[in-house]
């Protein structure tokens, strides 16, 4: 799939991807099931890995993501 974003689009997106590995940190951290918290690491390495990727510079007015 490819989605092109704004450069202001992109940087709301970001910080949303940041608040929400945020928020997971804290879950995975107080989650007492070991197959929940399993599943709580998969997914915020998933969403690392979108935010790493992310991490382009903006130089133009379209990010493709």
């Amino acid at each position: 799939m490819l989605l092109e974003l704004s450069a202001p689009e992109a940087r709301d997106l970001k910080q949303a991807l940041e608040a929400a590995l945020r928020q997971l940190l804290d879950e995975i951290a107080h989650a007492d099931q070991r197959a929940y918290r399993d599943m709580l690491r998969e997914r915020y390495d998933r969403l690392e890995q979108l935010n790493r990727r992310m991490d382009i510079p903006v130089e133009s007015d379209s990010v493709y993501a």
